[in-house]
């Protein structure tokens, strides 16, 4: 076979657009599963979650582009990966240390495989570009929207914290250029694929947001400050406690490990690895944490139930005593601003 024969066996559609397609459903599938296990669902809510996670977004993609019967419908290979990971994720064998990462590394990976197979098909059947990039789009974030809905949670391309959509978005339109350009086969295709898994684990990484969007203080950002600090802080009494009981079976050990320190009290995932430890007394058991993604730090007192949060950009603190009422305390000029 000669270099040729070899690109284009390379861009033969159908061996890769069920290559990526397959893959993809893997990935998302395994985010889908994961999620179930963080909110505790049971074997046959796991199932429901990876499949439509793994084969919501091609579903979609198939039926805007007339197709007939979609191909995870046509072919029961796809039906596989969601099943499989279902219970590698139910029996354990799939049990990640850090929860949240672990799910956002799944979805990034599919996200990026499903881009690429959505432009590949599109493309192959004559579809204008600008509707190219859409459809692959619709591909991408489809089951991830459809995951998130079913799981209570705000699907990731509404969530200002983070950038979901823009890695999707670029990827689809350099991969519609290069199939325009007769270039897209298995190599360069993932080739954007990385770049785009690249991209969007960045984002996660260093909290990327766009200009202008401010996470503002209504009910439900509050709640979800208040559920992470108490997290936290469930951790570290379980930490101070189990380190307690070590010093009463050996009475010459220090009443804490020399390599703990406020910060490291608790393991991550169980405050789902969103908020970093600054502080903790261990007699009043009041935490102190700071959250990244809104550039805040919260401090909760577990004996009043009062939780400040300070904007570490402002400096600005403010006081909540309960997420059912309002604000409490404040500066004096402005008590209930």
């Amino acid at each position: 076979m000669d270099v040729q024969q070899f690109f284009a066996t390379l861009t033969d559609v159908p061996w890769l657009l069920t290559t990526l397609d397959l893959i993809g459903i893997f990935f998302f599938a395994t985010s889908g599963a994961l999620l179930a296990a963080r909110k505790q669902f049971d074997l046959v809510g796991s199932m429901a979650l990876s499949l439509l996670a793994g084969l919501g977004g091609g579903f979609t993609r198939d039926i805007l582009l007339d197709r007939g019967l979609p191909a995870s419908l046509e072919n029961p290979v796809y039906l596989a990966p969601p099943v499989l990971v279902s219970l590698l994720v139910y029996v354990k064998l799939i049990h990640p240390n850090r929860l949240n990462l672990t799910i956002t590394l799944f979805d990034a990976a599919g996200l990026a495989l499903f881009t690429v197979s959505g432009v590949l098909l599109a493309h192959s059947m004559g579809v204008h570009p600008v509707s190219t990039v859409v459809i692959a789009m619709v591909t991408a974030l489809g089951g991830g929207v459809l995951r998130d809905i079913v799981a209570n949670e705000v699907p990731s391309i509404f969530d200002p914290r983070g950038v979901y959509v823009l890695p999707t978005f670029l990827g689809a339109v350099l991969a519609t250029v290069v199939a325009m350009n007769g270039a897209l086969n298995a190599f360069t295709g993932f080739l954007i694929a990385f770049l785009i898994f690249a991209v969007r684990m960045i984002a996660y990484r260093y909290q990327w947001r766009f200009f202008g969007a401010e996470i503002s203080q209504d009910k439900e950002s509050l709640e979800r400050l208040r559920r992470l600090a108490t997290q936290a802080q469930e951790a570290a009494a379980r930490r101070v406690e189990r380190t307690l009981e070590r010093r009463l079976r050996s009475p010459g050990a220090p009443a804490f490990p020399d390599d703990d320190t406020h910060g490291s009290y608790g393991p991550r995932e169980e405050y789902e690895d969103q908020v970093r430890v600054d502080d903790y007394d261990p007699q009043t058991q009041t935490i102190t944490v700071v959250d990244p993604a809104s550039h805040q730090q919260v401090r909760l007192d577990r004996g009043t139930g009062v939780m400040d949060v300070t904007d570490l950009r402002t400096g600005r603190t403010r006081s909540f005593d309960d997420p059912e009422h309002d604000w409490i305390a404040d500066d004096p000029e402005d008590p209930r601003d």
